[in-house]
């Protein structure tokens, strides 16, 4: 189909819920792909930090297909062997001793972590950071700072409060004896690749004095890596950077390298409280679901794809003035929504997918495939087109 007939079928049936792109991509391979045009794009989006392996990669695609012909969705009325196998590996490149819930997205996973929270504490309280980002579910949107999507559907859940992300003093005074869990996101991604504190060191002994205090108040420290995680940080989660180790671990995105997988990871002690009935997922953990996961991780481990976004991302942030992140998880604040805008508009016509999150942070997050080739492109491209849209 023509552009023109999807946008009009699109426009016709579809719940119009999303600010799309004038374009429909067609196919992809590696950290490219193509509209249905013809037109070439190298993806610095990669499904918004998703698409781990980038497209059509063929690990990926082997393991699906071959799991397809056997067995794609049985429930969890059974045990799964690529499920249990997938736990296990997310547990043991977690550094943390854990067991795995699966569900389907970031959202589910924190969704699971707030019931966890409050039943192994039983406590209600949660607290969340500002300009955080959780999910749009009816739970995870109660603990995202983001006043325009939560207006429309309040009142939210009750017994939240949100403190100033990266303000010790501040969390250590709103911690009380209702306090089930405190949740936090390393970098913020959808709040615009924001550290808590002005530099990774700084940050470390953030993130360290919150386990502290969560060890001292019995609180359930909860590291959202829904977007950091999967080695997008040059670690398999950006959390290991810090040296910690968190009660729960929510993780999404690239887990299965664009096949809807969402873990959530909780420590022995605090599963414990967990027993049949508790909480579930039809479609979570599924054979197929799994076997693709299982080849992400395997894929990222043995081609040593964390060192790759280690030294891109190292390449992005010393090429690109006033950028900031960690490994291939980069923003660069442009100063308004109308540069913004104007910057990604131009890429598009340069063949580069970029994104803008935070109305004026752009954002780039491609395939931890992704070539030193590709990120000089990029980087020539980019530093082009701020200068033409001044």
């Amino acid at each position: 189909m023509k552009f023109e007939e999807i946008k009009a079928l699109d426009e016709k049936y579809v719940l119009q819920t999303y600010a799309r792109y004038p374009l429909a991509l067609a196919k992809g391979k590696g950290c490219k792909v193509w509209d249905t045009e013809g037109n070439e794009y190298l993806d610095m989006i990669a499904g918004v930090a998703t698409n781990a392996l980038g497209h059509a990669h063929p690990k990926l695609m082997k393991a699906i297909s071959e799991q397809a012909g056997k067995l794609m969705h049985v429930s969890n009325l059974f045990y799964i062997e690529n499920q249990a196998k997938l736990a296990k590996m997310l547990c043991e490149v977690s550094g943390v001793k854990t067991r795995a819930f699966f569900c389907n997205s970031g959202a589910e996973a924190n969704e699971a972590a707030i019931k966890i929270s409050r039943k192994y504490t039983g406590r209600r309280e949660i607290i969340a950071m500002s300009n955080s980002f959780h999910g749009r579910t009816m739970g995870s949107l109660a603990i995202t700072d983001k006043k325009k999507y939560q207006a429309p559907f309040e009142p939210l859940m009750p017994e939240t409060r949100i403190v100033p992300y990266g303000d010790f003093d501040i969390l250590e005074r709103a911690v009380n004896d209702n306090t089930a869990a405190i949740f936090v996101e390393m970098i913020q991604g959808e709040g615009g690749v924001k550290f808590p504190k002005k530099n990774l060191g700084e940050t470390v002994g953030y993130m360290k004095d919150m386990r502290k205090l969560c060890d001292e108040k019995g609180i359930m420290m909860v590291v959202d890596e829904v977007q950091t995680g999967t080695g997008r940080t040059g670690k398999f989660f950006a959390y290991q950077h810090c040296g910690i180790k968190p009660d729960i671990i929510t993780t999404a995105k690239g887990i299965a390298g664009g096949f809807p997988v969402g873990v959530t990871l909780v420590s022995d002690k605090v599963g414990s409280c967990m027993h049949a009935g508790d909480h579930g997922s039809t479609f979570g953990g599924s054979p197929l679901a799994c076997a693709a996961g299982i080849a992400v991780v395997e894929t990222i481990i043995k081609d040593k794809l964390m060192e790759n976004a280690a030294k891109r991302g190292k390449e992005l942030l010393g090429g690109l003035e006033g950028a900031r992140g960690l490994g291939l998880m980069v923003g660069i604040d442009v100063g308004s929504k109308e540069k913004a805008q104007a910057v990604k508009k131009d890429m598009q016509n340069r063949g580069i997918l970029i994104n803008v999150t935070n109305e004026k942070v752009i954002r780039l997050v491609p395939p931890l495939i992704i070539s030193k080739k590709e990120t000089d492109f990029v980087i020539e491209n980019l530093k082009e087109s701020f200068s033409s849209a001044k």
